[in-house]
């Protein structure tokens, strides 16, 4: 007669999986969150039509147009077109305007009630002080909107996105490796037992 034998190991030890999940996703959730928080930082709000002068280093800038924001108190909401409006940078000590153009890749935001997409971009070679700004020329007429001029913001959000995914699949994936090795074990006893005339429980 067949003996029947406890299996080993039992499932209950899927359980060690367990911490691995919750700290991907731990560190997923701060990582995104904290992230977020941060993402805008390094950009300058600027009300237009109008202008600010701006002190910029060597590197690449995006200009993004922001549909919901706050400045000095004041709400602004992005409904109406900007057709026409025309931004322009200006170094103060020749005058020559830096070309501008459309940002290469794409990039949005959407944080703490303040949101906005790439629409130019524009290329510092001497460090120095700018003039910032933008309006629809003398014969338009637009909407008060607020954009905001910064560089690295792009690679910082994909920068984020990388960093948060590569925590929670980072995590899940030490769990899936944790289930899957009780299984084989599992399944090699199960085999074992059987063989020995044993029936598994």
């Amino acid at each position: 007669m067949d003996q029947i034998r406890q299996l080993r190991p039992s499932l209950w030890h899927c359980l060690w999986a367990l911490p691995f999940f919750l700290i991907g996703g731990g560190f997923f959730a701060y990582a995104l969150f904290q992230g977020l928080a941060h993402v805008t930082d390094s950009l300058t709000q600027i009300v237009v039509p109008g202008g600010a002068e701006l002190a910029l280093r060597q590197g690449r800038y995006a200009v993004f147009l922001e549909e919901q924001s706050t400045v000095n108190g004041k709400i602004y909401s992005t409904t109406q077109s900007v057709d026409g409006l025309v931004c322009r940078v200006t170094p103060l000590h020749n005058g020559t305007a830096v070309a501008m153009e459309k940002p290469r890749t794409s990039a949005s935001y959407s944080v703490s009630g303040r949101s906005g997409h790439s629409v130019l971009e524009f290329s510092i070679q001497q460090e120095g002080r700018y003039e910032f700004g933008c309006d629809y020329g003398e014969n338009s007429k637009g909407p008060e909107v607020v954009v905001a001029v910064g560089s690295g913001v792009s690679e910082a959000i994909f920068r984020l996105v990388f960093e948060a995914l590569a925590a929670f699949f980072g995590g899940c994936g030490f769990g899936a490796i944790v289930i899957i090795v009780v299984l084989l074990k599992r399944e090699r006893a199960t085999k074992f037992l059987k063989r020995s005339g044993q029936v598994p429980m």
